[in-house]
């Protein structure tokens, strides 16, 4: 094929990205809607909204290459990370127009981790090794250094004003601050950026004012609505901005637990249909779920489905300033934990040098800590929490030999769900003239810190709402060693406390949203460790929803279903008195059978027996007691069965993974005989399928064993929206074979299309539709300028390759007009 010549315009400066532009308090309208022009003009294109209520955000993290942000409290921030695509403040826009190329998205993002982001400086006159430390630290941070005066710097940092650049700010009257190196250090120590005013020369406060001498209170960061005192049971909800629409197309389910009156409920819940949102009863049904603590059926089911988890704090902040937040940006927006951090149940704190939203904030994060909290100090206090280093209570501490430390200790404790050391330099560090209030309340719950409170294995299943009160509840979970059956017997009315064994879920991978977000530097790739999370999080919800039906149904008899024998699903081999429970009174009634350690992941595909709901809930059921567990995602198979060889997503994408592959009658007989049966004579043989797609199934799989999944790991697979079955399946494929697969809808390279093609050779998987032909001259052209040979193929060249597990590059798979 021969590269097209081209006599149009050299394309825009934007001409590969694809941008989508979130408007929010820190990006006005007007602001969003300049810097979109100016990306427009410059060749960028602007990504589809989505307007599907069932979508968690209206736009594809899929299509687009970068998202324009003031700040990353959006719905879907987690989402666009996962698809490893950049969020970007305008400056972005205007540094990359002012500089003629696209500039790099690392010191532009709004990320508070990077807390250097915007930060532009150049070093003078400091010993080389302090130079090259404080420039690293800056880097580091999301921050950029120059050697020289630019129109981008905005920080100098020196020690006096004797040299020529900071006498050419103060003369020009720049709008540069020149600051000493000890902010610098003073930030990176606390991973924290802090006010620069007291370390601004000509005249730096930290060098004129003795750090004991007083120090007005800082305005702080906004805390309304971010502890409870704010969101208290008895306190009616604040009235909600005009035109407030949170919750437009949502379902909000209010839970059980939560200590309202019904009145209150009701005030809460005509608010949210006000916002154009629905009240529901069913989790199963609901986007949104509200509830007090980290415990209960509803809870651990709205997490294990991805749901919004959200406080009543979280609810009224929302209300009160007329936006979506992320319930884990802050602390107390999330549900707590009865009994509160194993261990921190022994320290009896007071707080000082705190004032207004900030001490209350803190008492309030003491108690849900699980620590007393006292507003005076006395002998038998084992913690001092301060901002400052000075003040009577401080003192005292010393004397006392008291603990003395920042909230940093407390706020990064509650958010890892551990107690932290105290000898930690970070929480023991206080800047000379600074006071930590202004910086209190930036930490963020750790997402993978609360996976243990409904991922664990032993997690609790407590019906909400009826303390005292259990329910047998039986969990598949799909982690490692396999499933196990959890039945809880309490005291009555006895408190839950916290664990002391509790463990988070240990993730081979573990993505960006995996980390607190001042745990560490953001790494600039971001792996698939969330997306594996989520598989094992469905499969354990597909064998819980038939008994969350069942309790649902049960609830709703008279006499309930606390002190009867539950009933089976149909067709369920176990007997009435295997599951019998506890009554609340104490009658003792049979234990349920232990379960098998399940060692056979199955994945059935192409079966038409399980048509009918009820036989394929019982089929699984027995298969389950006998220790095979039906697995709904190819990678998480062990066993494929299949009646015949088919070319089905699932068929398709389990080749990769080498699993034994084996023909339905296998299954049928391990329900038949009520055991796992030896598979060796039960192996899938196919002749005339492997005829038809000129194959040999024991081939396929004996490379898929030598390729471990990585047969397309070095190439990049354009799809064309018409391809037969569709991106999604090509992109599952494609991935299951270690590729990357890239949606050409815009005509444009993708953002993760490497500058080198290894093999010489660019796929672009394509349909003969009018639509679809309009991108080969753009995906030629493409190929052509990163040197490679342009192939447009139809599906078939994929599904071959995935199913022979080998590469052939034959002309047989060219569309017909490009042969």
């Amino acid at each position: 094929m021969e590269a097209p010549t081209s006599t149009s315009e050299p394309p825009g400066l934007f001409n590969e990205v694809v941008f989508y532009t979130v408007e929010s308090d820190k990006l006005s309208k007007e602001e969003a809607e300049k810097t979109r022009k100016a990306l427009l003009e410059n060749g960028a294109r602007e990504a589809e909204r989505i307007t599907d209520p069932d979508k968690r955000i209206p736009f594809d993290p899929a299509e687009v290459t970068h998202v324009i942000a003031g700040d990353v409290d959006f719905p879907g921030q987690l989402e666009v990370e996962e698809a490893m695509k950049p969020i970007v403040t305008p400056q972005w826009v205007q540094t990359s127009i002012a500089k003629k190329r696209i500039a790099h998205v690392r010191p532009y993002t709004p990320d508070p981790r990077l807390f250097f982001s915007g930060v532009n400086a150049t070093v003078v006159e400091l010993p080389v090794g302090d130079k090259e430390a404080i420039c690293g630290g800056i880097l580091a941070m999301g921050g950029q250094y120059s050697s020289s005066l630019s129109k981008f710097t905005t920080h100098i940092v020196a020690l006096n004003m004797d040299n020529e650049k900071c006498k050419h700010v103060m003369v020009k009257k720049l709008p540069i601050k020149i600051v000493l190196p000890h902010w610098f250090d003073d930030c990176l120590k606390l991973n924290r950026r802090i006010d620069e005013q007291p370390y601004l020369l000509p005249n730096p406060e930290i060098e004129r004012i003795d750090s004991a001498q007083p120090l007005p209170l800082p305005r702080g960061p906004d805390l309304t609505y971010t502890h409870a005192n704010s969101a208290a049971a008895s306190k009616a909800p604040p009235s909600p901005r005009p035109n407030f629409k949170v919750f437009m197309g949502k379902r909000v389910l209010l839970g059980k637990d939560l200590d309202i009156n019904p009145r209150l409920r009701g005030v809460i819940s005509d608010i949210i249909q006000q916002a154009r949102g629905e009240i529901t009863e069913d989790v199963l049904d609901a986007h949104v779920y509200v509830g007090q603590w980290r415990e209960g059926l509803d809870y651990v089911t709205a997490s294990r489905r991805g749901l919004d988890v959200g406080s009543l704090t979280w609810l009224y902040w929302m209300f009160a300033h007329g936006k979506w937040t992320n319930p884990l940006k802050r602390l107390l927006h999330y549900p707590l934990v009865k009994g509160g951090i194993p261990g921190m149940e022994k320290a009896i704190i007071t707080v000082s040098n705190y004032g207004g939203d900030a001490r209350l904030y803190l008492e309030n994060l003491i108690e849900a800590a699980g620590a007393k909290f006292t507003k005076s100090m006395k002998a038998d206090n084992t913690h001092l929490i301060t901002a400052r280093a000075h003040s009577e209570k401080c003192a005292a501490a010393k004397e006392w030999n008291i603990h003395m430390v920042n909230h940093l200790w407390l706020e990064e404790s509650y958010a890892k769900w551990k107690v932290l050391s105290v000898t930690d330099p970070k929480y023991t560090h206080f800047p000379t003239r600074t006071n930590l209030m202004e910086v209190v309340g930036q930490t963020q719950i750790c997402p993978r810190t609360i996976q243990q409170f409904y991922d664990d294995e032993d997690v609790d299943m407590t019906s909400d709402g009826e303390p005292g009160h259990e329910m047998v509840i039986r969990t598949a979970t799909s982690v490692g060693d396999g499933s196990k059956e959890h039945v809880t017997f309490p005291e009555k009315g006895r408190k839950k406390a916290a664990r002391p064994d509790a463990r988070p879920l240990e993730l081979a991978t573990p993505s960006s949203r995996n980390k607190s977000a001042f745990d560490e530097t953001p790494s600039s790739v971001t792996t698939n460790g969330s997306r594996r999370a989520k598989e094992q999080a469905t499969a354990r919800l597909h064998d819980l929803a038939p008994d969350i039906a069942l309790y649902e149904k049960e609830k709703k008899r008279k006499g309930g279903c606390l002190t009867h024998k539950r009933p089976m699903s149909a067709g369920s081999d176990h007997t009435g008195d295997e599951d019998e429970v506890v009554s609340v009174e104490g009658t003792k009634n049979k234990k349920p059978k232990k379960k098998v350690k399940p060692t056979v992941k199955l994945l059935v595909t192409g079966y038409d027996g399980w048509k009918v709901p009820a036989r394929e809930d019982a089929d699984k059921r027995r298969l389950l007691d006998m220790g095979i567990q039906c697995v709904p995602e190819p990678n998480l198979c062990t066993h494929l069965a299949a009646p015949k060889i088919v070319r089905t997503r699932n068929f398709v994408c389990a080749i990769a993974y080498a699993p034994i592959v084996v023909s339905i009658a296998w299954v049928e007989a391990c329900l038949n005989e009520d055991r796992i049966v030896d598979t060796q004579k039960y192996l899938l043989a196919d002749p005339d399928g492997e005829s038809r797609f000129n194959m040999s199934l024991p081939q396929s799989l004996s490379r898929a064993a030598q390729n471990k999944g990585k047969l397309l790991e070095t190439h990049v697979i354009y799809c064309a929206p018409g391809v037969a079955g569709g991106f999604e399946t090509c992109n599952d494929i494609t991935r299951a074979n270690g590729g990357i697969c890239v949606n050409f809808k815009s005509g444009k390279r993708g953002a993760n299309t490497p500058d080198e093609i290894e093999g010489g050779k660019l796929v672009l998987l394509s349909s003969e539709a009018a639509g679809d032909q309009k991108l080969w001259k753009p995906f030629v052209t493409m190929a052509k300028q990163l040197g490679a040979e342009p192939l447009i193929y139809k599906t078939d060249w994929l599904l071959d390759s995935a199913m022979k597990q080998v590469l052939r590059w034959d002309d047989k798979y060219l569309i017909p007009q490009k042969k």
